[in-house]
């Protein structure tokens, strides 16, 4: 597709064409018919000049017809060639001029020869202002800007190109402003270097955000280290107050069971004199009969006492073993029933009747232990002749112990204590049942370390209900 010149200058060699022989043809003829008119009609014109006339008459408008077909395709090919290169050159001149960065023509002497808009909008001059001046004055101004310049110019001719050099530029208004400089060599067609392009990115954000980060960098890096010291520290401490609480649970242990054996080994020889001098005395008084159940009930508390303890500290450390098996659970609640009658004959003890139970998986010994624990804690809050009640109930996948009594019950806002240690619903000095807080508490580490549950609450017809299950054997 030709140009509209190029169009006009096709359409006058078109006109040309047929012009200029057109004309050398009527030249001729006028050139003969003049010598006709002239010389008159008795004139000879010589062969030669007739035949060297038309030879001119014929083939000068031939070779004007060539040439002029010649010289149009010249000019219609010059024509498409400036159009190609025009074309090519188009994108490249749109890429510069509408480029965000600045970028420079350097000539040979280090000026200002070209810069595109994006120049302008960077340091706030206009083309007219920034040609010709040298590219140190756009730098950072001074003796050092000159000796920057230079070096860019030298690296360029040797390397060829400088990419990613930070340096500062000045704007119209005298601020400095960090730019990212990339400077490439510019050469002609016998590859003589001519000056050098560079191009100019503002990055004065970005540098601003990076000491930013590296301020917070280092500001983290300090709290990181000042934070992990004070955890070395505590972690030190805390090794510390472990090794303390090692050693305080060694003594506590040891405490314990120095205590309870030292307890035991006194009651069990009270226990045997007791026992001697009821058989062995030959008149005893009613008097010394009360006596004498006095001391064997304080005698039994206390070794229950002992006991309670000794289980506390045993399964608080790990030491107590548990031998689990498939066991039936009705056979343990007459055992404990019997056994509480030998101990305390004048309390009734109801226990309901419900064969066909399934069997658990527990230690036989423990789960006697805790049924003896809540008897006795029934039988201390129970008025005198009233009766304790036991029950066994099962459902799929547990069996439910039951122990209820007849005494004023429980303080709704301290059931979720009862079974604490240490702790009594009624602490004070007035206390109606002698107790410690350890029965309730071993009763539920007992239960618990056999994968069981316990719980207590109020009867809606008086007295207090304690309760644990214990999980159904699966064969």
């Amino acid at each position: 597709m030709m140009t509209i010149k190029g169009n006009i200058i096709q359409q006058r060699v078109a006109f040309l064409n047929w012009a200029l022989p057109l004309a050398l043809i009527m030249i001729t003829m006028l050139y003969w018919l003049g010598a006709v008119l002239l010389g008159g009609a008795d004139r000879v014109i010589p062969f030669g000049s007739v035949a060297a006339t038309f030879l001119y008459a014929i083939s000068g408008p031939v070779l004007a017809f060539w040439a002029l077909k010649r010289i149009g395709r010249w000019l219609v090919e010059e024509d498409r060639t400036r159009q190609n290169v025009n074309a090519r050159e188009h994108p490249f001149a749109s890429i510069v001029t509408t480029a965000a960065d600045a970028i420079l023509s350097i000539d040979d002497d280090g000026r200002i020869e070209f810069c595109n808009p994006g120049a302008e909008k960077l340091m706030g001059f206009t083309a007219e202002e920034l040609v010709s001046q040298p590219l140190s004055a756009l730098l950072s101004g001074g003796a050092a800007a000159e000796v920057e310049a230079s070096w860019l110019s030298e690296m360029v001719r040797r390397e060829g190109y400088v990419r990613g050099h930070e340096t500062t530029c000045r704007d119209i208004n005298g601020r400095m402003m960090d730019v990212d400089l990339t400077a490439t060599l510019c050469a002609d067609d016998q590859g003589k270097p001519v000056g050098m392009s560079v191009i100019l990115r503002d990055i004065t954000q970005r540098k601003r955000r990076e000491q930013e980060t590296q301020h917070l960098t280092v500001s983290l890096n300090q709290q990181a280290a000042q934070r992990t010291r004070e955890l070395a520290d505590k972690v030190s401490q805390l090794a510390l107050a472990n090794t303390e609480l090692y050693q305080l649970d060694q003594t506590r242990s040891e405490f314990v069971s120095l205590v309870s054996h030292q307890i035991r080994a006194p009651l069990t020889n009270i226990t045997g004199a007791v026992q001697r001098m009821r058989t062995d005395c030959g008149a005893i008084s009613p008097t010394c009969s009360r006596m004498f159940v006095i001391m064997e009930q304080q005698i039994s508390r206390l070794d229950r006492l002992v006991q309670d303890v000794l289980n506390a500290a045993r399964i608080e450390a790990g030491e107590m073993p548990f031998h689990v098996e498939p066991i039936s659970a009705l056979p343990l609640v007459r055992q404990a029933a019997e056994q509480f009658h030998a101990r305390i004959s004048p309390r009734v003890i109801r226990l309901t009747d419900k064969p066909g139970l399934p069997l658990i998986f527990a230690d036989r010994d423990r789960v006697a232990e805790a049924l003896a624990n809540l008897l006795d804690n029934a039988d201390k809050y129970s008025p005198l002749g009233a009766e304790v009640v036991m029950d066994v109930r099962a459902d799929q996948s547990e069996v439910t112990f039951s122990i209820r009594d007849f005494g004023p019950g429980l303080p709704v806002e301290k059931v979720e204590h009862i079974f604490d240690k240490f702790y009594r619903a009624d602490s004070t000095d007035s206390q109606t049942a002698y107790g410690y807080g350890l029965g309730l508490y071993v009763c539920r580490i007992l239960v618990e370390a056999q994968h069981g549950r316990i719980w207590a609450e109020n009867h809606p017809d008086g007295g207090a209900v304690f309760s644990f299950a214990l999980p159904v054997w699966q064969d």
